[in-house]
């Protein structure tokens, strides 16, 4: 539920700037620093807050995640007319929020639910983020004339109602509880979550997963190699999901020559095609694999965009070509996020996943600052001042995107598997690395030193 009306905050300007820009007289470049200012944010967000969650639980984190972004998407409403700059700041704080909620919900579920179904179950909440796009796309074409874009950015205050029944019903994560030796509170809210009397809960030793070393040169120092490829991958695949879904609306207005309604009622299918693609891959991901998932996802999403690219004033069945690349995109390259945060928490020892989730996440979530502006330089203009795009435009951008989608393929690659590993197997398995690394850097050290005293001898 937060991670759907948390992302209806976070793609509602998409469909507001197709209502604002005229009146508002916003050229490519100021249209552009709307969108790409909750991108910023985003990853403003995910390092600050995963890093908030190692140290004082995901609970807590949770709850301020979802406070942050509604606030400020209801500040967004009391914004004077024209006055962008101040909408593109405020978008900054949402963005802050939004970056949040991701690295902090994905290892609390992954903490709590058995490893068989952990890519499905952690994946759910993802999966339901094209709900809050589809929520975006149904209120702007039903009520954009209505409520005008003050009244759609007021709805996004109703994420803060969800903080008081967040802070009743949801418990802390055991694993983070063991982590910092509360075994206690960890039992309890295993039996919670099992519906079973705590006294029959068996727990690890207190010490057998502590480490309390945390903090970004943790994961720098120690499992940079995941770091890289999390990283990577996620900005190819963020990049190009953020550009279609930033610019989609106010693409298909001015090359349709459509209404922001009508472009609105096209991108509920669009949601539509996120959601199933989201589902499908979180439930493979435990079947066949992440790293098969996220491979083919990349290369078939890629391949869809690369229609919408060329695909001019093409009709196919009286649809428009270009709007059915743009729904194959979404089914299977957006569709891939229903496992990459999963993927990627599982790259992480349990004393840095939401660290190393939100450095990954954050550091990727660039893409989402990025590819509009990329989008927007190639398809608007060089000096990012002409109001219009052309098919011709955006043709360059999309196959810069596409290839985006095939790099990301080649980096997850390198990726390790982690289907079928319970999160005791991946701690045990990162401190076997993290010792094995230790006596290495111990040995080099003691040969080095062997090897002076002997030149000096």
């Amino acid at each position: 539920m937060s991670n759907t009306v948390e992302f209806f905050d976070f793609f509602i300007v998409g469909f507001i700037l197709s209502i604002i820009a005229e009146p508002w007289g916003l050229t490519f470049g100021e249209s552009a620093i709307i969108l790409l200012a909750a991108g910023l944010g985003t990853t403003l967000g995910a390092l600050f807050w995963g890093r908030v969650a190692d140290r004082i639980g995901r609970k807590p984190t949770f709850l301020w995640t979802v406070v942050t972004f509604s606030v400020a998407t209801g500040l967004c409403a009391a914004v004077p007319e024209g006055a962008w700059l101040l909408l593109a700041l405020l978008r900054v704080v949402v963005g802050f929020g939004v970056g949040g909620l991701p690295v902090v919900d994905i290892p609390l579920i992954s903490e709590f639910v058995p490893t068989k179904i952990r890519a499905r179950l952690a994946g759910l909440t993802v999966v339901f983020i094209p709900v809050g796009l589809f929520m975006g796309a149904q209120a702007s074409a039903l009520w954009g004339e209505t409520l005008g874009w003050r009244g759609l950015l007021l709805l996004g205050l109703i994420p803060v109602l969800l903080v008081f029944p967040i802070r009743m019903i949801v418990r802390e994560s055991p694993r983070w509880l063991i982590q910092q030796g509360r075994m206690e509170e960890a039992r309890a809210n295993v039996a919670w979550y099992r519906n079973m009397d705590p006294a029959d809960v068996q727990m690890p030793p207190a010490d057998a997963f502590r480490d309390e070393r945390a903090g970004f040169g943790e994961v720098w120092r120690n499992h940079r190699r995941a770091l890289i490829i999390a990283t990577l991958g996620s900005f190819c695949f963020i990049t190009a999901s953020a550009s279609v879904q930033a610019w989609g609306p106010t693409l298909l207005t001015q090359l349709l020559a459509i209404t922001p309604a009508q472009a609105a009622q096209m991108f509920v299918l669009v949601s539509l095609a996120s959601l199933i693609g989201r589902l499908f891959s979180s439930t493979m991901a435990d079947i066949i694999g992440r790293k098969p998932i996220m491979i083919l996802s990349a290369l078939i999403g890629g391949a869809f965009v690369v229609t919408s690219a060329l695909a001019g004033d093409t009709l196919v069945f009286g649809a428009s070509l270009f709007y059915l690349g743009v729904l194959g995109a979404f089914l299977f390259g957006d569709g891939a996020f229903g496992v990459i945060n999963t993927y990627t928490s599982e790259m992480f020892p349990s004393n840095v996943r939401a660290t190393g989730l939100g450095m990954a996440y954050g550091l990727g979530a660039l893409g989402k600052v990025f590819g509009p502006l990329l989008l927007a330089l190639v398809s608007g203009s060089s000096n990012l001042i002409t109001p219009a795009a052309t098919q011709a435009a955006v043709a360059p951008a999309f196959l810069i995107m596409a290839g985006l989608l095939v790099l990301g393929a080649v980096i997850y690659a390198m990726a390790p598997e982690t289907k079928g590993k319970s999160i005791e197997d991946l701690d045990t398995a990162s401190m076997i690395r993290l010792s094995a690394k230790e006596s290495g850097a111990i040995q080099r050290r003691g040969t080095t030193k062997q090897t002076a005293t002997n030149r000096s001898n």
